[in-house]
């Protein structure tokens, strides 16, 4: 077994994907870089599958980078401070994985780092108690049947159809009232592209039944938040704790989507854009000053309000769409965000704090610093 050179020990817990590769598990390129930086700081990781702990003698198996920077694989005790990166690939996968994830946090001798948000509709909850913030949220109203989006298309040309849980886009659909019947394009839980017409409201609610299938969505109004030709775009707004255990806003970036879509996201082959040219080239003067306020207001005030509401956070990442009047919109908090987009940008400063801001915090549990 490995014996301990550094005086402690982060661990993360994630999913495993598939059991043949060495590792086994999505995002080693980020536990990896947050390895280096570790070692920097006199912290090992311990990368593990929540499902793999041994309670009886609190051990489990895992990975961890060793002195040339390759991936070893042994036993290690339990770790006291722990980094949530599970991500679940639906609903499935989340309640199969939720009670070992739990069984963590709920032991006395360990401690997230963050605990992670339920969902999008509880998120929105939690942001709705606040007068300050309810400007910035589009209604949303919990999907319970078919006829729910029928009934909203009565009064609108076009709903929002969006899981509660999920990320990438996958899912994500816009149903539009056409002459001809109904219009449905978005993403499949594959993440593949997809445009249908349906001729019937019949046809619609069977179609609506059999695609939200064992997943719980949400509905939301469709907003208008595409570039002046024709993408669809947001903003991602990383926000991290840092070695003071305060929030700090380590970067904000565009994404956009291929014109006439209705994601954004990079998994769907969206591209990305820094902030300040996109808004000289998309919206006039006057309004930049306006949203630039906005943006900057959304950062400082949101993290700090959900954290009080929610418990302890990490970081977040706050999706933010600008419809063509300039009103700013939250779309979505997600409480394990990616940071490829600031490679994307080229910012690489940026990418490499978002890394540098885990590990420091993580450093001022640890030795009270």
């Amino acid at each position: 077994m490995i014996q301990q050179q550094y005086p402690h020990f982060l661990g993360i817990i994630t999913s495993y994907h598939n059991h043949k590769k060495r590792p086994p598990f999505l995002e080693a390129s980020y536990f990896h870089q947050l390895a280096i930086v570790g070692k920097e700081l006199g912290i090992d990781i311990i990368v593990f599958n929540p499902k793999e702990v041994r309670w009886s003698n609190r051990k489990v198996p895992g990975w961890t980078v060793d002195k040339k920077g390759s991936w070893e694989k042994d036993v290690f005790p339990v770790p006291y401070l722990i980094y949530d990166r599970c991500y679940y690939l639906d609903q499935k996968h989340y309640q199969e994985l939720k009670p070992f994830v739990q069984r963590i946090a709920d032991d006395p001798n360990t401690r997230l780092l963050g605990r992670a948000l339920k969902g999008k509709y509880q998120t929105f909850e939690i942001l709705k108690k606040n007068p300050e913030i309810l400007p910035y949220l589009p209604e949303t109203t919990r999907y319970q049947k078919p006829s729910d989006v029928s009934h909203i298309l009565n009064h609108q040309t076009t709903v929002l159809l969006k899981p509660n849980g999920g990320s990438h886009g996958r899912g994500v659909v816009a149903i539009s009232k056409v002459p001809k019947g109904f219009l449905i394009q978005g993403r499949s839980k594959n993440n593949q592209s997809f445009k249908i017409l349906v001729r019937s409201n019949t046809k619609l609610q069977q179609w609506i039944g059999q695609f939200t299938q064992g997943s719980r969505y949400l509905i939301q109004p469709f907003l208008q938040l595409t570039t002046l030709d024709h993408k669809p775009f947001d903003l991602r707004i990383l926000v991290q704790k840092n070695n003071r255990r305060e929030w700090e806003t380590t970067g904000i970036a565009v994404r956009m989507g291929q014109p006439h879509t209705i994601t954004s996201n990079l998994h769907g082959g969206g591209e990305a854009a820094m902030l300040h040219p996109f808004l000289e080239k998309n919206f006039p003067q006057e309004s930049r000053f306006d949203i630039l306020q906005k943006i900057t207001w959304i950062s400082k005030n949101v993290p700090p309000f959900i954290e009080k509401e929610h418990g302890p956070l990490v970081e977040l990442g706050i999706d933010v769409g600008i419809d063509r009047e300039a009103n700013v919109w939250i779309l979505e908090v997600n409480s394990k965000p990616g940071r490829t987009i600031f490679i994307k940008t080229g910012e690489l400063g940026v990418r490499q704090r978002a890394v540098q801001l885990p590990m420091q915090y993580a450093r001022s549990l640890l030795m009270g610093t």
